[in-house]
């Protein structure tokens, strides 16, 4: 008969063997240690401290219960504890009569740690609370594990560390399970604070503090997506939401991980805010990383200027209606010129930043009803999406080549390989911008499809019909423009104060050789001469050139008749009326629904 002494004997060796290497490789527990980690200040639990069954502690049982009713549902059903309320449950109070409660110091230390507990280690405390664990609060602090060592890493073999990669030291009742869910359940704490001007760089696993509203398809463009998100309102130091409310964002993901890209947007819109806030231009509120992508975070407006027209189809023809168009288009003017002369203060002439947008568009321009800083009862008009803008200095602020803009839209200028992209470009689109917004106040929002109708019949090509403001061979502005501009003037809603700047338009912006078209700076000092007027002539503003005794202005002079313009007729034609044959570009941002 065989001996079973020699088989055992391997198989208990592996045994021994596997022991010693959990052992050396594994989590280590409080009683690994030597000598137990106190601190001088926090008593461990007390061995003779009286035990009490889960029915008969109601301070945890209410603090677990209040933390489970605050929870936030993101929208990916990802939940997360908003600041405000782990700052409200997790008080002295409320830790003192857990610690006493569940025997883990007596009276006479459980104040002292209740106050180092909220001073250091709230968010770690209701990860215990959570977990329910909280008996194991005084062996964390003892280590000096606080809440700025979040989040913990559970490393290979279940080693748990703090964010700068010191060993902790768990409690020995902690098994795989537990560590597992700590490292999971963690992420419900963290939940960031969005504050101006950062940029944050969150971890896959980071939760958002969006909350859950209407589900709706983002929005896509040529650089990135732009979506709408609600921020919990103790998650954003922005401005104070109204009621305590939730925070509406509009938020830019850039199709892009390009991170020098990222930077080039994120620089120009910072530069932007150098100079100090525009009424009239949009504003970065932050950026962040997360999941690979780069995104942009912006207020969130009502609708867009295409949306608005469309809501309200005809406008009303009253003072108070013309002289808000007239204010907006001034702002918007003046906002474009700050966007083109940046005044940095300090830096001498040579080294002036300049810039351009390059994506003027109604669909690019935001209404908010209300806006800070803004107290105009109808609200105010933004420009937005600059991710086609770009700054450069004054040696190079006209070296981009044609080649380099995306394809063109709408309001796209005519452009020869050739020619250098610079801010006429964007002069040409606002000039295409404001004669859309006079077709609304003259004959309403159906009119604008008119319009682009009568534009897309210049096309010589009938299988691919374009609305440009330009000829295909791209040598002279449609005939369809001059007679639409005819057209408008001979209506009885095409004031003078219209009539003139159309006038504007025709002669100073919507100009075939980019050499004869206004800067900005020029472009608003007109358009402001026209509001200031049009506050105190209400004639000028009102009545119609047809409306008039022959060669007179109320409360003026005679007014001038239109000054003729001519066509330049340019002698080379790269481009085939197919190569660039798209339809208008209708990209717009996430918006609030109306209230009115």
């Amino acid at each position: 008969m065989y001996s079973l002494d020699p088989l055992l004997a391997p198989l208990a060796g592996l045994f021994v063997f596997l022991a010693w290497k959990l052992a050396r490789n594994g989590s280590r527990h409080l009683s690994d240690c030597p000598t137990q980690l106190t601190s001088p200040d926090i008593s461990p639990v007390l061995p003779d401290a009286p035990r009490t069954s889960h029915n008969s502690l109601p301070a945890l049982s209410t603090t677990f219960d209040r933390i489970r009713e605050c929870l936030g549902l993101s929208p990916i059903n990802h939940t997360f504890i908003p600041r405000g309320t782990i700052d409200a449950e997790i008080n002295e109070k409320a830790v003192r009569d857990i610690l006493v409660e569940k025997g883990i110091v007596d009276r006479t230390r459980a104040a002292e740690v209740a106050k180092k507990t909220v001073q250091t280690a709230r968010k770690l405390f209701t990860i215990l609370v959570i977990l329910k664990k909280v008996e194991h609060i005084c062996d964390l602090l003892s280590q000096g594990v606080e809440d700025d060592d979040l989040p913990f890493l559970l490393q290979a073999e279940n080693v748990l560390r703090t964010n700068r990669g010191q060993e902790i030291l768990v409690p020995e009742d902690w098994d795989d399970e537990t560590l597992e869910a700590l490292e999971q359940k963690q992420w419900r704490v963290l939940a960031p604070v969005f504050r101006p001007h950062a940029h944050y760089e969150f971890p896959e696993k980071q939760i958002l503090p969006f909350v859950r509203g209407e589900s709706e398809i983002p929005v896509e463009g040529g650089y990135g997506e732009v979506f709408r998100e609600r921020i919990h309102a103790n998650h954003h130091d922005f401005w104070e939401p109204p009621d305590n409310k939730v925070c509406e964002v509009a938020i830019k993901k850039l199709y892009s991980s390009q991170p020098h890209l990222f930077e080039k947007e994120r620089r120009f819109l910072e530069t932007l805010g150098s100079a100090g806030p525009h009424p009239h231009l949009i504003n970065l509120l932050c950026t962040y990383s997360h999941k690979g992508k780069y995104h942009l975070m912006f207020p969130c407006a009502e609708e867009n200027l295409r949306e608005y027209w469309n809501r309200i189809p005809l406008p009303e023809f009253n003072c108070r209606t013309l002289l808000w168009c007239l204010k907006q288009m001034t702002g918007i003017a003046d906002g474009l010129f700050m966007i083109h002369e940046l005044p940095l203060a300090g830096i001498s002439p040579d080294f002036m930043l300049y810039g351009r947008h390059g994506d003027l568009k109604a669909e690019n321009i935001l209404w908010f009803k209300t806006r800070h800083g803004c107290a105009d009862p109808d609200g105010i008009l933004l420009i937005t999406d600059l991710g086609l803008g770009k700054f450069h200095r004054f040696q190079s602020r006209s070296a981009e080549p044609a080649t380099s803009v995306a394809f063109p839209t709408t309001y796209s200028p005519p452009m020869r390989p050739w020619e250098k992209v610079n801010r006429a470009f964007d002069i040409w689109s606002l000039g295409c911008l404001y004669l859309e917004f006079i077709t609304w106040i003259v004959l309403g929002e159906e009119a604008i499809r008119k319009f682009a109708e009568r534009r897309g019949q210049d096309d010589s090509d009938y299988e691919l019909n374009t609305d440009f403001f330009y000829s295909t061979n791209r040598m002279t502005v449609r005939p369809s423009v001059g007679e639409w501009v005819a057209h408008l003037k001979r209506e009885s809603r095409c004031t003078l104060v219209f009539h003139e700047l159309l006038d504007l338009i025709m002669s100073h912006m919507i100009r075939i050789d980019a050499k004869e078209r206004s800067s900005a700076q020029i472009i608003h000092r007109k358009l402001s001469a026209m509001y200031q007027r049009a506050q105190r002539d209400q004639g000028y503003l009102l009545e119609n050139n047809q409306s008039l005794p022959q060669g007179s202005a109320p409360g003026r002079r005679a007014y001038e008749p239109q000054r003729q313009f001519r066509l330049v007729v340019d002698d080379y034609n790269p481009w085939g009326p197919n190569d660039f044959g798209l339809p208008r570009s209708r990209v717009t941002w996430p918006q609030i629904p109306s209230s009115t």
